[in-house]
Formats: C-alpha cells, structure tokens, sequence
C-alpha cells in the first residue's frame, strides 16, 4: 500500500509502539513523492527523518499541525522543532492544532469541563474520562 499511495494521513494514538511510527525505513518504502499529512501526534513521525527525506526529494511533502515538542509524556522530547525542518519551506506546510476552533465547539467544551470540575468536587469521576483520574499519566518511551 505504501508504494502506490499519493498521500498517507496519519489518524492513531502516540503509544510506545507508535512512537516513530514513520521514521526512515518507512518512508523508504513509501513511492516516491508521497505527501506525509499528520495530524494525529507530533512523535508518530522521526520529524529528523522527514527532513533527510524531503532534503533528498525522497518524500514529496510534509504536512502537520502536531510536532514532537509538543508531546509532553515524552521525558526525552527535543525542546524545538528541528531546524532543518523548518527550513524546507517549499515542501512543507505547518498550522497551529486548532481543529476545536470554533465558537459553538469550544462552548461545548467549556461547559463538559464546568461538569467534570463539579463532578470530581462532588466525589464522582469527572464523566467522559477515559483514565483513571486519580493517577497521573505515565511517560512514553523514557
């Protein structure tokens, strides 16, 4: 599938086996001139490696609105965006993470949180959480 496909969208969790999920060796199976789209997790992608591989024309483009120093679990996530990434302006689009960016979602929003606040003062887990909420989060890939 990676050798005929114009684009590859990432949508999946950041995971420990996950984590560079699309590094060097995957998008050298990738055709030629591919455009990488992420918008799932920073560090699904070796951004270090999307840079090798637009700087070779290997890949064909780079989209994101996610990137590795953005993922917080991580203990050893690089503390900016590589250089070298940056640079590739010609095959690269970068947008901030603002699917949620519209009034009546980020309403909606506010309101959940308001629930859940009253929820965890009232001795209830807060509704809609998906961990437990009395531990903290543990790491990826320390």
């Amino acid at each position: 599938m990676l050798l005929l496909s114009d684009f590859l969208v990432l949508a999946l969790p950041l995971t420990p086996g996950t984590r560079h999920l699309i590094g060097a060796d995957t998008i050298g199976r990738m055709k030629r001139g591919c455009c990488l789209v992420n918008t799932a997790r920073g560090s699904i992608v070796d951004e270090e490696a999307v840079a090798n591989t637009l700087s070779e024309e290997k890949l064909g483009g780079y989209v994101a609105d996610v990137f590795e120093v953005e993922d917080f679990l991580r203990c050893d996530r690089p503390a900016s965006i590589s250089p070298r990434l940056l640079t590739e302006r010609s095959r690269t689009v970068f947008t901030p993470h603002l699917g949620s960016a519209e009034h009546k979602v980020r309403r909606a929003a506010e309101f959940e949180m308001a629930r859940s606040i009253l929820d965890y003062f009232s001795g209830q887990a807060p509704r809609g959480a998906v961990n437990n909420p009395a531990k903290k989060p543990s790491a990826i890939a320390c």
